[in-house]
Formats: C-alpha cells, sequence, structure tokens
C-alpha cells in the first residue's frame, strides 16, 4: 500500500510539473508571438506567469507561503520601477494568500485534524476572541460607513489565514527549517540593498517616487540624507522589520557552532542592523534592543551571555556618548535616547491625554477604519478621522475600544507565554535557540506597536503570524530534532 501511495505522489508531482513547464512555454511562446504588439504580449505574458504562480499556491502549501513572503519583500521596488507606484499590490497579496489558503483548505482531512489541534491552543481561542470582536465591529453605532470596517478587517482575514497555512506547514523539524534559511536569505538580500542604496545612493526612479509626493519627501529626506527604504513601502517598514529580524538571527548566531553558518549568520545580521540604522527610524532601535534584552533575561545565567552583555553595553554607551558628530545615522540613532525632549514624542504625548477621555467613554471604540488619514476617506466627518494614531496600541483602543484593547492585550501576553514554556520545556538546543529567536522576535514587535503601527503591513504579516505558528508547533513534534 505505501508503495502504491509512494508511486501516486511521483506521478502527482510529475504532473504538476507537466502542468508548469506547459504554462511557461506558452507564456514564451506568446511572448514571441506578439512581440509586434508589446503591450498585449506583456499583459498576455504576465498573466500566465500569473497564473503559474496561483497553481504553485493552490497545489504547494509551502511554496505558496514562500512566494508570499518573496512577493511582499520585492513588489513595492516592481511597481515604482515599472507601474510609476499605481499597482494594487495588498490585492494581488491578498489573491496570493487565499490562492496557498485554498490549497491547504482542499487538503481535506489532514486539514482538519491540524485545524482542531490548532483550535485547542490558548493562543488559538484568544486570537478567535479578538476575530470574532473585530467581526462584531461592523455595527459599531459610531462607524457611519461600514465600508471602512472593511480594509482593516481584510488584513486580519488574511493574518488568520497565514497563521494556519504556517500551522499547517510546521508539522516537521525539516519544515521549519527550512522556514528559518529561507527567510534568513531573503531577509538579508533585502538589507544588503538597503545597504547598496546607502553606499551608492538611490537610483534615479527611487528619487523621482520620493520626489512625487511632498509629504513622502519630507518624511524621507531628513537632515540633508535620504532614509533608506529598499525595497519595503517605506523606510518605518524597512526598519522595523530589519530589526525584528536582527533580533531573531542574532540569537541563533549565538548558538552556532559551525564556522561557515556563524560567518554567513555573522554577515546577515550585520547587514540587518546597518539596514535598520540607515532607515533612520528610532522606533527599529528600540525594537531590536527590546529583542536582544529578551534574550539576555532567558540566558542570564550563562556566563558568555554576561561576558557579551557587558561589551554590548559598553558599545552601544560610546556610540550615543562618543564623540561622534558629523554622521547623520548616528545622529539619528542618539535622537532615539533623548526622550521627552525630542518634539515628536512630546506632541504625541499631548495628542495621547487629548484623546483619553473618548477611550474612557467609548468600551466599544468608534470603529474600525475610522482613524488617521484612512478615516478621512472611508469615515469623513467622524470624531476620530484624521487623528494620528501613530502607535498600533492607541489605534487599537480608539478604535474597538478598551474592551478591544484588553483582548489584543491578554493575546499578545498568551504568545509570549507560550514562547517561554516552548524555550523552557526543550531539551534539544537547537530547539531552544529557535524558540527564544522567534519570542524576541515576537516581543520586538509588541515593544514597537507602543510607538508606531508596527503589526498589520502585507509585507510584515507574512513573517510575524508564521513565528507565531512555529512556537505553537515546534515542541509538539515527535520527529527526531533537527
Amino acid at each position: 500500500m505505501l508503495k502504491s501511495l509512494n508511486v501516486h505522489n511521483r506521478l502527482f508531482i510529475k504532473g504538476n510539473w507537466l502542468v508548469y513547464g506547459v504554462i511557461f512555454s506558452l507564456a514564451i511562446l506568446l511572448g514571441f508571438l506578439l512581440a509586434r504588439e508589446m503591450l498585449l504580449g506583456v499583459g498576455l505574458f504576465a498573466a500566465i506567469i500569473g497564473l503559474a504562480v496561483l497553481l504553485v499556491c493552490i497545489l504547494n502549501t509551502e511554496a505558496g507561503l514562500y512566494i508570499n513572503i518573496v512577493y511582499s519583500y520585492t513588489i513595492c521596488v516592481v511597481t515604482r520601477l515599472f507601474f510609476n507606484d499605481e499597482l494594487k499590490v495588498g490585492v494581488y497579496s491578498n489573491i496570493l494568500i487565499i490562492a496557498t489558503f485554498l490549497g491547504l483548505f482542499l487538503r481535506g482531512s489532514d486539514f482538519r485534524q491540524n485545524f482542531a489541534k490548532f483550535s485547542q491552543t490558548r493562543v488559538a481561542k484568544f486570537f478567535f476572541v479578538y476575530f470574532i470582536y473585530a467581526f462584531a465591529q461592523v455595527v459599531n453605532p459610531y462607524a457611519r460607513f461600514w465600508i471602512g470596517w472593511s480594509d482593516p478587517f481584510r488584513v486580519m482575514l488574511m493574518s488568520a489565514m497565514l497563521l494556519l497555512i504556517a500551522y499547517n506547514i510546521f508539522d516537521n523539524y525539516a519544515a521549519i527549517r527550512r522556514f528559518v534559511v529561507i527567510f534568513f536569505v531573503l531577509t538579508s538580500l533585502v538589507a544588503f540593498y538597503g545597504c547598496f542604496q546607502q553606499w551608492h545612493g538611490l537610483f534615479p526612479f527611487e528619487k523621482n517616487w520620493v520626489g512625487a509626493n511632498q509629504l513622502r519627501f519630507d518624511l524621507i529626506f531628513i537632515t540633508g540624507d535620504y532614509r533608506k527604504w529598499s525595497t519595503f513601502t517605506d523606510p518605518p517598514g524597512f526598519g522595523l522589520m530589519m530589526a525584528s529580524s536582527a533580533a531573531f538571527y542574532i540569537v541563533l548566531l549565538s548558538a552556532q557552532r559551525k564556522r561557515t553558518y556563524r560567518l554567513a549568520l555573522l554577515a546577515g545580521v550585520t547587514f540587518m542592523i546597518l539596514g535598520m540604522l540607515y532607515s533612520g527610524t528610532r522606533t527599529a532601535n528600540v525594537q531590536f534592543l527590546s529583542g536582544v534584552f529578551v534574550f539576555v533575561l532567558l540566558t542570564i545565567h550563562k556566563r558568555s551571555t554576561l561576558i557579551v552583555t557587558a561589551i554590548a553595553t559598553l558599545g552601544l554607551l560610546v556610540l550615543i556618548f562618543g564623540p561622534f558628530y558629523g554622521n547623520a545615522t548616528i545622529n539619528r540613532f542618539r535622537s532615539t535616547f533623548i526622550g521627552k525632549k525630542d518634539q515628536s514624542y512630546q506632541v504625541r504625548e499631548v495628542n495621547r491625554k487629548f484623546i483619553q477621555p473618548y477611550i474612557y467613554a467609548h468600551p466599544f471604540g468608534g470603529g474600525l477604519g475610522t482613524t488617521g488619514l484612512f478615516g478621512t476617506v472611508l469615515n469623513p466627518g467622524h470624531y476620530l478621522a484624521g487623528f494620528p494614531t501613530d502607535s498600533g496600541y492607541l489605534k487599537t483602543a480608539l478604535e474597538t475600544g478598551w474592551l478591544g484593547f484588553l483582548i489584543r492585550l491578554a493575546f499578545y501576553f498568551v504568545v509570549l507565554q507560550t514562547g517561554i514554556r516552548s524555550y523552557f520545556a526543550s531539551e534539544n538546543p537547537r530547539v531552544r535557540m529557535i524558540s527564544a529567536g522567534a519570542l524576541c522576535m515576537l516581543f520586538s514587535f509588541f515593544v514597537a506597536e507602543f510607538a508606531q503601527e508596527a503589526i498589520g503591513q502585507f509585507t510584515d504579516i507574512v513573517v510575524f503570524w508564521p513565528m507565531i505558528a512555529l512556537l505553537l508547533q515546534i515542541n509538539k513534534l515527535e520527529e527526531k530534532p533537527i
């Protein structure tokens, strides 16, 4: 029976590759046939390639996850270069996630069994509570137009799909290891491109993109230099992703014994930290340090941790107080730690104190999609429309009320609790380090939410939610450890 199943699997895989080969061959043929009609040829070629990518997502869930990450990491530079930044990148991201989830759903019994296991976890229970609460916001009487609810809820729906996709993929150690390696390679490449922007200078199409919008230019061009964003949507998104990724891989670097792997990890982490600094995102600086701080707490009993911590602290103090004043990157980093003297911090504090009475008076909030610039478009005239939340937590409290805010905090607490238990429950050192790295990365995101909306962009949810799934699965596996 097993032999027949193996034969069936081989035939199925060969059939899949045959389909892919036919599609790509047709795409190339059409490209040549329609060379005289360039626009039509390019459009048909892109459509066929897109169809092939969707088929891969449906037929191979794991490949679909990586396609989603690659797309999120690269699509912004593609749309700036070829489509004048007019491509609806978020829509196509949703299509890829849905296609990947559809393939997972079509697996039938495997999906039902994994979903049953997932539903029994505390993380899943708290997530479902918040999910249902967010869905109920569609009838929030304070939200003037229900369409404003649709976009934030769509992000949450995509997040739920990604969480389930990753949970089903990470059912063996080999899959987890592949994720760690592929994520490292992709993030290192993105980090290197951010460093290349700093060392080489921006390309003309990138400068044109910055200059096309005055508000964007004012936010990116600061103190005579451009903040770098690599292939991401903006410098904050790039900086936050580099900070959290550096926190994750610096943990793995501390446990790696093979010299080749140590050098590779060291190079990647170096690019990530430099990319974080070049982004000029001050929240990212605190985010990275908070992630490393959690790792120090987890391994404080180790002599090596104490030594490294002492050296790193000394280096940080030199960087902050040393006689270096001519470098814009260092000056931007130093401004992270001036606290209440920072003018933007003072403005945010005034805004928070001003809006607190609204939070106390509205336990269910003003409705999803009612704050910030988004609120001015989809909820014009709303009391919260145009209000600059700046903080993910403040936005949650305003849009879903203090009740929704408490539910979200409870969910984050359970995630951290799961990570800590995963770390101390494992006897395998490599598994412990992966658990610690994921915990540090997630905690760094939670800290970043104090100052910015760090979670919710299509560039971060493709990694944030798989990291939670990793923590849920890594200590439940009964196979031989990595």
